[in-house]
């Protein structure tokens, strides 16, 4: 399927770039979104501390996305409901700086999941190999369990669009649950390489790429004012 703009779905919630003070709700959202999904719930083995261990995540990725990228939320009723994390071309992986700014958060989250610190090792640098120089990085999409399936999704994925489209630039992500293969498809991207087993038995990865369009210049961002 070409890519090209998303019909995105009329919900009452605003879409909004992620402020500072708002990076705590970001990632419980996302930890809850994202538990059940097979990569993570193969790397973080233990259901009743994986949603925990999950904020711990996503606290240090968007503390370095709301730096280096793009966080868009949705928003309803003053709290948010979906978050979605973009890197721009060449910012990820990290470099050595950047990892040694959040030193104190990589620690606090190695001493959390210290059985199965060595998976997170390997599915980061997997992760980190697999996403172009040249790509705008999806990191991480996530709509809070009570919220989903009616459009969240697709309207921060419509956000990220009008940013990526602005430059005529390449998309790229990465899924660990199947049946979102089917989603992201019908979103315009198309999957790039056979699946990267995390385990002999599975879960896998799945990469996507989305193509480029040509660039439509300038853009009035359609956040909420």
């Amino acid at each position: 399927m070409p890519a090209g703009p998303v019909d995105a779905p009329q919900v009452p919630d605003r879409v909004e770039r992620l402020r500072p003070e708002q990076l705590g709700a970001a990632a419980d959202v996302l930890a809850a979104a994202l538990a059940e999904d097979p990569g993570f719930r193969h790397l973080f083995p233990d259901p009743r501390r994986r949603e925990h261990e999950l904020r711990g995540l996503y606290r240090m990725t968007l503390t370095d996305t709301l730096r280096h990228g793009h966080v868009f939320v949705t928003v309803l009723d003053g709290r948010i409901t979906g978050a979605v994390a973009l890197y721009a071309p060449g910012a990820y992986p990290m470099s050595t700086a950047r990892w040694w700014r959040l030193a104190g958060r990589i620690a606090a989250l190695a001493l959390r999941t210290r059985t199965h610190a060595l998976g997170l090792i390997r599915f980061g640098d997997l992760t980190a190999e697999g996403v172009p120089r040249d790509a705008w990085y999806v990191e991480a999409l996530g709509v809070h369990p009570d919220r989903q399936l009616q459009g969240r999704g697709k309207r921060l994925m419509a956000q990220v669009f009008a940013l990526i489209d602005t430059e005529g630039g390449l998309g790229y992500l990465e899924t660990t649950k199947p049946e979102n293969v089917a989603y992201y498809t019908a979103l315009g991207y198309e999957s790039v390489r056979e699946p990267i087993a995390l385990a002999a038995s599975g879960p896998h990865i799945y990469p996507m790429r989305r193509a480029r369009v040509a660039a439509r210049g300038p853009q009035r961002e359609p956040l909420a004012v």
